[in-house]
């Protein structure tokens, strides 16, 4: 499987997304595939890989821009290729059907938007980055987390990632492009 390589394209506003990223990269990369990590605005189109992941953070209820336009922008080569998506957002951190709910409409907005069409999905829990905010944001964040029984602490930053769900979410994927592979060699 050495001879898999995966190209994974996202986008990240304060950090968590890329951190996120950079576990998954590291995940796939132990299961013997070679993974090239761009940042949405600079990334390469897909040719040459086999397959696609695509990771996202979610800010003021939607998908950023930059991921967006690079999948419309490559829309026709990645239909080609396995895809698999993951989006970052404080609505993962609340395990309930309203929230679930929520994470899966921002999706399918996204396959809607895009005419993505992803093989499997991954929904991650953010953080509440109040040391990297502004002024404004740290105090519309802490009212929206005070309204949601969240963190509202403003000194130190929130994680709430599940890293073993991160780490599944990647082992996932390596799995989607051996069996891929192994469809293609027949």
């Amino acid at each position: 499987m050495t001879s898999s390589r995966l190209l994974l394209v996202y986008h990240s506003s304060e950090g968590q997304t890329a951190k996120v990223a950079e576990r998954i990269a590291s995940t796939v990369a132990a299961a013997g595939v070679t993974v090239d990590v761009e940042e949405a605005d600079g990334a390469p189109g897909p040719d040459g890989y086999s397959a696609v992941l695509l990771g996202d953070s979610i800010h003021m209820g939607r998908h950023s821009r930059a991921l967006s336009r690079y999948v419309s922008d490559h829309a026709d080569q990645l239909s080609t290729v396995p895809i698999a998506l993951f989006q970052v957002s404080l609505t993962s951190a609340t395990d309930d059907e309203e929230h679930s709910t929520r994470a899966h409409e921002l999706i399918q907005e996204l396959v809607d938007e895009t005419g993505l069409d992803p093989d499997i999905v991954g929904f991650f829990a953010g953080s509440l980055a109040y040391t990297r905010y502004g002024w404004f944001k740290r105090r519309l964040m802490r009212r929206i987390a005070r309204s949601e029984g969240g963190d509202v602490d403003m000194t130190v930053d929130h994680e709430y990632t599940d890293w073993d769900a991160v780490d599944d979410f990647a082992r996932h994927t390596a799995a989607l492009m051996a069996s891929s592979e192994e469809s293609r060699n027949r």
